[in-house]
């Protein structure tokens, strides 16, 4: 009598190294947690497998469906880092999304939106003067309460086109606070700007030493019975120039060992750079925000994703409102990078929100997002 071989017996060559690979990124996807804990001031290297998370993620799936035909019980090893870190997931896609308030709400509902601009197009990327046309139309359509837009760009020149006297002056808004990180002698202005259609009673500032372009400003706006502190933030970008676009998109087998050198370690240097910058920034905000005597609104561009540690210290005391009621994987930028999530809207827990959604418009190389919000009859 002959016996067939069981094919599920003693692991078969071909299964070893997608088993040791399993075991190789399990270790990866652990390192991918501890970026959201660990401050890149303390060891930068962990930003990198923070930004690796989705895709490691996916590699994790298809382990769990490889083992799942060949070796159901090795699916073990995936399913349990998976758990380790599931809260996070959330943080990347929701399925159902919310388009009401969870619950009773007190004062009026109001609007919020945040457009990282790119200066409207000035310098032509996309033909400017269409883009900046299509973007007032959006503005219009979206016809938000509190608009926050990092990247934001005036000039004093009349006779070209005066971003700013244009939204108080055609639009609904009747309240701004804009603060300007750089000024040309031809008049023209470049920074961020909160527009309301409510009074901005209170303002000011939070400078970051080591970075003078990014900054984040904080606006009391009186909404009915309450007045809420609405933070707009442009924390600090990876800053890639064209040579590092330019290495980035033609790297390829016949690029010299010295180039490839040159420019791995250029851009290595930038990205730690951004990375500690973030982190400093991000803390700076946090602790301001703890002081606040107002319930915290946050807009802004992070330029990180969720699984970081600068949107660990404001998520550490606020909610984000696309984790609470939106919708699908919801990225916002558009540029030569992989996609993220890198603007958000998170609030304190007085505050419900509902109807977020991530906009189409490729207008900019950020999609705006926006929502709604109220104060909550309870806090939660």
């Amino acid at each position: 009598m002959t016996v067939e071989p069981d094919w599920r017996g003693r692991p078969s060559r071909w299964h070893r190294p997608v088993w040791w690979a399993n075991i190789l990124l399990a270790g990866v996807l652990l390192l991918c947690y501890g970026a959201s804990l660990v401050s890149p001031r303390t060891f930068w290297p962990l930003a990198f497998f923070g930004m690796a998370y989705p895709f490691v993620l996916i590699a994790h799936l298809g382990f769990l469906s490889w083992w799942a035909f060949f070796r159901p019980k090795r699916m073990l090893l995936s399913a349990a880092v998976m758990l380790i870190g599931w809260s996070h997931l959330s943080d990347y896609v929701q399925f159902f999304g919310r388009s009401a308030p969870d619950g009773p709400i007190t004062g009026p509902k109001f609007k919020v939106m945040s457009y990282n601009v790119r200066l409207f197009d000035l310098y032509d990327w996309t033909h400017n003067k269409r883009t900046r046309n299509e973007i007032l139309d959006l503005l219009l359509l979206e016809n938000a309460d509190i608009l926050c837009m990092q990247e934001f760009f005036s000039t004093d020149d009349t006779r070209t086109f005066n971003t700013k006297d244009t939204l108080l002056h055609q639009f609904h808004w009747k309240d701004v606070q804009d603060v300007y990180t750089l000024h040309t002698r031809r008049g023209q202005h470049f920074g961020i700007a909160t527009f309301s259609t409510y009074p901005i009673v209170a303002r000011g500032s939070i400078g970051f030493p080591d970075d003078l372009n990014n900054l984040c400003i904080w606006s009391d706006i009186a909404i009915g019975p309450d007045t809420f502190r609405v933070y707009n933030a442009h924390i600090a970008s990876i800053r890639f120039g064209d040579e590092d676009y330019r290495f980035m998109e033609g790297l390829d087998t016949s690029t010299p060992n010295d180039s490839l050198a040159r420019g791995g370690k250029r851009i290595l240097h930038r990205l730690r750079d951004a990375f500690v910058r973030r982190a400093e920034e991000t803390e700076l905000i946090a602790r301001h925000m703890r002081a606040s005597p107002h319930p915290v609104i946050y807009c802004g561009d992070l330029n990180d994703t969720p699984m970081s540690y600068g949107y660990a210290q404001l998520t550490g005391q606020l909610t984000d409102a696309f984790v609470e009621s939106g919708r699908g994987l919801g990225h916002t930028y558009i540029g030569a990078f992989p996609s993220f999530r890198i603007d958000h809207i998170l609030h304190g827990p007085e505050i419900t929100t509902w109807g977020f959604r991530t906009l189409p418009d490729e207008l900019s190389d950020h999609h705006p997002i926006v929502c709604w919000m109220a104060r909550a009859a309870v806090d939660r």
